[in-house]
């Protein structure tokens, strides 16, 4: 599993701005996405945020299967974890 470099770690935020964590690899995004507040989830999903981060990570599969997901705020959970598993 590939790690960000150093200073380039996802920051998992709230739609206030206050940080819930940060991952640094694919694996750490899905535990985040699992316990973070669904606004927090939603916010992120919906505003694009972690297709780039996943592009720099190389996680081209990945990115391709976010792009064609649609965000409903119901499933946006279930259906962002079994693309990042």
């Amino acid at each position: 599993m590939k790690n960000c470099p150093p200073g380039k770690e996802f920051i998992f935020k709230m739609p206030d701005g206050r940080v819930i964590g940060r991952a640094k690899n694919v694996s750490e995004l899905a535990t985040l996405v699992k316990a973070a507040p669904l606004d927090a989830v939603l916010f992120h999903a919906k505003g694009g945020h972690f297709a780039p981060w996943l592009s720099m990570l190389g996680e081209n599969a990945i990115v391709s299967k976010l792009s064609k997901l649609k965000i409903d705020d119901k499933t946006a959970r279930v259906a962002l974890l079994k693309i990042l598993r």
